[in-house]
């Protein structure tokens, strides 16, 4: 059982997947026997970079108690959609006379495929398949705490909202569409009774067909309330800016964008310039920090705040992200690091 998942969000360019990678690493030294995973949902993904490791589309180890994966979104949406769309398309074909027209099975070949699907929600589909119970149940290993790099603002709400949007929108939409074409169709049996005959012959397979993808739509609709109480009650949305102006106004949005589903426990503001000497430009941007930096702490005044300076090096391999944990979290025991 997933005993925590944590959540890094915010703008762009802030530091998300570094602070990711280095709670990642200092969580599974401080807690050798717990199992992590670490996810990155970015497009442009850099934890092969951050861990000096090739990750990939693969669950990967990089220590003996983590993982890490960038997974390839389209390859997952074609497993988790394949047998969905391929009853889809053999129930609209064996339609009354839809199936004798080329250019509507031309448009059903064309309509449901993986490829259509937005890539924020093929994301959606391959984080429900990491945090559904039966499916995590099944894999070799069985992860405690999964940490995950999550896109800016807008992509980042697409991730919560379980699926039973677009996907399930064009499934309703094409069985409607097969049942008023079945009653339209059912109006002239009598009169191409011998027309139709081949078609009536084949009822009973289409209503059992019918009944196949009902019952996954309903499966669908289970796993999404599976995964929405499992994010309630052990989610931890922690949101990373850094101290200025427009990367502090996307962290109030997030706050509000994601209420409903996360509990928002945290806020990292990263990268401070540290206390200068002998340098006008630093001394000036670090003033312009320190401004913005009170406010972060103004507005978000009941939640854990953390505050790193950026680094002179890169942290680059196990190593330089102990350091950027090291200057993130400083003394804060395991406790305050997993339930700030």
């Amino acid at each position: 059982m997933i005993e925590k998942i944590i959540v890094l969000g915010g703008k762009g360019g802030v530091g998300k997947s570094s602070i990711s990678a280095a709670t990642a690493v200092i969580l599974s030294d401080l807690l050798p026997e717990k199992k992590f995973l670490l996810i990155s949902f970015d497009m442009a993904h850099n934890l092969s970079d951050l861990l000096s490791k090739d990750i990939g589309n693969i669950i990967t180890p990089i220590t003996s108690n983590l993982w890490a994966i960038e997974p390839d979104a389209n390859e997952y949406a074609e497993i988790y959609t394949k047998d969905l769309v391929q009853k889809m398309k053999t129930l609209m074909k064996q339609m009354p006379l839809v199936g004798m027209i080329p250019q509507i099975e031309g448009f059903i070949d064309t309509t449901f495929t993986s490829d259509s699907i937005p890539l924020a929600l093929k994301n959606a589909m391959f984080f429900q398949k990491i945090l559904d119970a039966e499916d995590i149940n099944s894999q070799e290993v069985q992860y405690d705490i999964i940490i995950a790099d999550f896109p800016p603002t807008a992509n980042m709400i697409t991730l919560f909202e379980i699926p039973e949007d677009q996907i399930k929108v064009v499934l309703k939409y094409s069985l409607n569409f097969y049942n008023s074409i079945k009653g339209a169709m059912r109006n002239f049996s009598k009169m191409f009774r011998q027309i139709l005959k081949p078609f009536n012959d084949d009822y009973e397979k289409r209503k059992e067909l019918g009944k196949e993808i009902f019952n996954m739509i309903v499966d669908l609709e289970k796993r999404g309330e599976r995964i929405t109480e499992l994010i309630h009650t052990v989610g931890s949305l922690r949101l990373v800016s850094i101290a200025e102006k427009p990367s502090y106004e996307e962290v109030k949005r997030a706050r509000d964008l994601t209420e409903k589903y996360i509990n928002l426990e945290a806020i990292h503001i990263n990268m401070l310039t540290p206390d200068p000497k002998h340098c006008n430009f630093c001394e000036k941007m670090r003033q312009i920090q320190l401004k913005f930096s009170a406010e972060i702490k103004k507005e978000f005044k009941n939640l854990k705040i953390w505050e790193s300076n950026k680094l002179l090096e890169e942290p680059i391999g196990l190593d330089g992200l102990r350091k950027l944990a090291l200057e993130i979290y400083k003394d804060c025991s395991v406790e305050e690091i997993l339930n700030p």
